[in-house]
């Protein structure tokens, strides 16, 4: 062994840790991602779907309660003529108060399934988030620490930053 290595390609390990920021980035933005729309899917089942159906299922209780009131008028008032109209606005409400209560029903069911199937897939992406927040950055830092110290054995420093021009303007000489 003559003790001198033979470093031919920084730059291509510069370009290894310039794909590497990039992914670990782009990793990044996918779990959170994925994070993110299992939160928002979960807030859609447990506010938006939850108020609009509780809300329903008041407004259609007060339908029917109307109906019901209307259909009872209108046999105290006109025992004799046929109430087929008020009978059927009372079942047909009374069907829209079912139909409140099933959805309200499927929506409960729904959101027990909702946690029970999403909870353990995201538990599944811990390891990528470890990854990605933790050991990825350390190899990046690790890659850039070996590229500085290959530039310094190979004698070739770093590319100097461009100066900043002097305060005095153009021509002015130090």
């Amino acid at each position: 062994m003559d003790g001198q290595a033979n470093v031919s390609s920084i730059d291509a390990l510069e370009a290894f840790r310039a794909d590497l920021i990039g992914f670990l980035e782009k990793a990044r933005v996918a779990l959170e991602d994925a994070e993110g729309e299992v939160r928002r899917t979960r807030t859609w089942l447990d506010v938006d779907r939850s108020n609009h159906w509780t809300g329903q299922m008041k407004l259609r209780v007060k339908q029917l309660e109307q109906a019901e009131a209307e259909y009872y008028n209108a046999r105290v008032t006109r025992p004799t003529e046929s109430h087929a109209s008020h009978k059927m606005a009372v079942a047909r409400a009374q069907r829209r108060v079912e139909e409140a209560e099933e959805k309200l029903r499927v929506l409960k069911r729904w959101r027990m399934q909702f946690d029970n199937r999403a909870t353990p897939l995201l538990r599944q992406l811990d390891p990528a988030f470890h990854l990605v927040g933790n050991h990825l950055p350390k190899g990046v830092h690790s890659l850039g620490e070996s590229i500085k110290a290959l530039q310094d054995y190979a004698g070739k420093a770093p590319a100097p930053k461009p100066a900043a021009p002097a305060a005095g303007g153009e021509g002015a000489e130090p």
